[in-house]
């Protein structure tokens, strides 16, 4: 499998998870640190709760999630098939760690550009946080929306980015093609029901960040985005995006509202999560699944990370 062989240096320490989107599994995995998974695992281990899991789409990788959270590893960290690591950028996993514990979160901000006035601390000016999750980035082929991807195709678009620590109170769009995080931290790290038996697709991972980073605020933690680097090597068909991700663009511009409006009083993860698939107002009949699907995953966690 390319995947495991570009990728059998950097991860030859960890455990590495591959979960086949299919009924079984079609093709031999090596390696003493591999365990491979398909949709007959994820009926076996969770019973009556493997519907939470959809089947079609990127999102399988939740049942990844839920198997390494029960490792009690240190760190997680998901990747897509069509990722290869940076050569000129070694040490990935190290990279993730040093980023988990770091952020650049300003707690005074000075009212001139340049100088700074009376008042100042002149050096306890950051806050420390707890940081949670790391959203690495890629180089190679961008992951654009589908609208974004055809003007693209005319228009030069940069896809540079930078270090970053994302900002209390704002969202961003967390793509789940290279994030590590705390294990702890597993129960808000649910990419919903996504794919062809549900009325979105290809939004799994954007509005999963955006509850993520709902409840990583309420519970005073940060989150980071930038290194380490990776390469990413192939761009999905436009036409077939754009036919996806039809019905969740105009939805995407107001799901930020909803999840922002909800007043959270839970403190652990996973009872955080379980108030917001409670509380969202997002009362239309296809949100009815997708809110008892967040709800499902919130009680498959027993260990919680709590301020």
């Amino acid at each position: 499998m390319g995947f495991l062989d570009a990728w059998q240096h950097e991860l030859s320490g960890a455990t590495v998870l591959v979960v086949e989107d299919g009924p079984e599994r079609t093709f031999p995995v090596t390696g003493a640190n591999v365990q491979h998974f398909a949709w007959c695992d994820i009926e076996d281990q969770l019973g009556d709760a493997a519907w939470v899991i959809p089947r079609g789409s990127g999102c399988v990788r939740s049942f990844g999630c839920w198997v390494a959270y029960q490792m009690s590893p240190d760190m997680i960290v998901t990747l897509d098939d069509d990722t290869r690591p940076d050569p000129a950028h070694p040490g990935f996993l190290n990279a993730h760690w040093a980023r988990l514990q770091s952020a650049a979160d300003p707690a005074w901000v000075s009212t001139l550009d340049v100088a700074s006035p009376r008042g100042m601390p002149y050096f306890a000016t950051n806050r420390e946080p707890f940081v949670v999750l790391n959203h690495g980035l890629w180089d190679g082929v961008p992951d654009f929306d589908a609208a974004t991807q055809l003007l693209a195709s005319r228009v030069e678009i940069s896809g540079e980015w930078s270090d970053q620590t994302i900002p209390r109170g704002s969202y961003f769009p967390m793509c789940s093609m290279n994030i590590a995080w705390r294990w702890e931290f597993t129960a808000a790290m649910y990419f919903l029901l996504m794919g062809p038996e549900y009325p979105f697709d290809r939004f799994g991972d954007i509005w999963a960040g955006v509850l993520a980073k709902r409840i990583a605020d309420h519970l005073g933690f940060a989150m980071n985005s930038g290194s380490p680097g990776i390469l990413h090597e192939r761009a999905s068909n436009v036409f077939a995006n754009l036919a996806k991700e039809s019905r969740g663009l105009a939805v995407n511009e107001t799901f930020w509202r909803a999840v922002d409006s909800v007043v959270l009083t839970q403190e652990s993860v996973s009872g955080a999560y379980a108030e917001l698939a409670d509380r969202l107002p997002l009362e239309q009949q296809e949100f009815a699944p997708l809110r008892r699907a967040m709800r499902t995953w919130a009680e498959l966690f027993s260990t919680t990370l709590a301020r």
